[in-house]
């Protein structure tokens, strides 16, 4: 039988209570709303703009001169290329059922088949979380069995100059969780107000001001096969000018590619590992000093040396030097010095092994897009309304129901896809973090 229009809407809005109920990581992330319509073969491109950052000048007696000119204002662009649509499909009769919120809750296959895309589409949104993020603490492949190897994670987004905890969250494993309960019940007095509670109704999930969300859903990173290797030329810093602008729509604002050899021949790296290089140490431009940690670099895109075991890898932060005379560097810089030629890169985890690091992050590092995919042409297709995605505040996706026959075979069939895609928008703001290593 055909959906008639105020069924697809108990349809949708069933579908849309399911992924509320399901989606752990949707209060962790910013959500972008796009009226556009998204090609589910060819998607579009979204562009944002990241503002100019300036140098404090500090005088005693006059005000700063300014003779020699102003500084320079120069502003990035972070650019994505969106075309991911999650999709489950069913016989039609599995849901033509659906006629009133009765027959809605009982709609076993439909509510059941949108769990499970809820659990995908937070996969997905935490593989671009562990990913993204440059900074790591604790020791990879190490669980957590205390609530200071938290709070380590903390401490370095505060020592990045991330000091407030408004919009903080972090996300875990459920064997973190019992381990940290456990914790919890041992005589502590600091947490003796949180022991009787959390023996009775589970640990709350907040240390150090951050609340902890236990997820199946955590990305996992297998490292590539390479050795530590060692920086393959001097002075490979850049400038911040050539890197503000990601320019490729692969969301590559303030990145670069990297000259390393010695990984092995043929040895590969992998999108998400995370090493550091011997000499280079974290630089805070605001205050113009060197931060209590050296500096740690994120791949993001796989890569394979050649025979003689050298390889180009593109990184995040891009490698910028504050110079003196060059404000917008100064403005903009990562790190206390260029690496030398032979400075020697330490890889974090063994080679050829797959870790699930945990991550905590600002709200606003992560964006998750969605926008409505095109009605079919032939069938019966039903959306959710533009105008009820914005009002969405968990949730602000748009799936489409579509309905089709084969006059050949006289199967029915319907399929419910979303178009949503998470992008890294502040790669700064976030960190993978592990237990041990306090």
């Amino acid at each position: 039988m055909a959906i008639t229009v105020p069924q697809s809407r108990l349809i949708l809005r069933t579908v849309m209570a399911a992924l509320r109920n399901n989606l752990a990581a949707s209060n962790m992330i910013d959500w972008e709303v796009h009226s556009t319509e998204m090609n589910d073969r060819n998607g579009f491109v979204v562009s944002e703009q990241v503002g100019p950052e300036y140098v404090i000048t500090e005088t005693t007696g006059a005000v700063t001169n300014l003779t020699s000119g102003v500084q320079s204002t120069v502003f990035g662009s972070q650019t994505f290329t969106l075309n991911r649509v999650f999709g489950m499909s069913m016989g039609a009769s599995d849901i033509e059922s659906v006629v009133d919120l009765q027959s809605a809750r009982k709609a076993r296959a439909l509510t059941n088949g949108i769990a499970r895309l809820a659990s995908k589409i937070d996969a997905h949104i935490f593989d671009v979380a562990a990913k993204a993020f440059p900074y790591s603490t604790g020791t990879w492949g190490t669980n957590l069995t205390d609530p200071e190897e938290v709070a380590a994670a903390r401490t370095r987004l505060s020592e990045a100059s991330i000091e407030s905890d408004v919009g903080i969250s972090a996300a875990f494993t459920h064997r973190d969780r019992q381990k940290l309960a456990k914790y919890i019940y041992s005589d502590t007095s600091e947490l003796s107000s949180e022991a009787p509670r959390a023996m009775r109704q589970g640990f709350s999930g907040m240390i150090d001001n951050v609340p902890l969300m236990p997820s199946n859903q955590l990305a996992r990173i297998t490292t590539g096969t390479r050795t530590n290797g060692a920086i393959a030329g001097a002075a490979q810093n850049v400038n911040y000018v050539d890197v503000a602008d990601s320019g490729n729509n692969a969301g590559r604002y303030l990145t670069q590619t990297l000259n390393i050899d010695g990984l092995g021949a043929a040895a590969t790296i992998r999108a998400g590992e995370v090493f550091s290089i011997a000499g280079v140490t974290a630089w805070d431009p605001e205050i113009g000093a060197t931060r209590p940690f050296a500096a740690q670099f994120t791949v993001l895109a796989d890569a394979t040396a050649n025979g003689a075991g050298a390889a180009t890898v593109t990184i995040f932060p891009a490698i910028i030097v504050q110079t003196g005379t060059t404000t917008v560097n100064n403005a903009h810089a990562t790190v206390n010095a260029a690496p030398a030629n032979d400075a020697i890169v330490t890889f974090e985890g063994t080679a050829n092994t797959t870790y699930t690091p945990r991550v905590m992050f600002k709200k606003e590092a992560i964006v998750c897009h969605s926008a409505p995919l095109i009605l079919p042409y032939t069938g019966q297709g039903f959306r959710r309304s533009l105008a009820d995605a914005e009002r969405d505040g968990q949730a602000p996706i748009m799936p489409r129901l579509w309905m089709s026959s084969d006059p050949s075979t006289g199967v029915h069939r319907a399929r419910v896809d979303i178009f949503v895609e998470a992008q890294a928008r502040n790669r700064w703001q976030g960190v993978k973090f592990f237990g041990g290593g306090l």
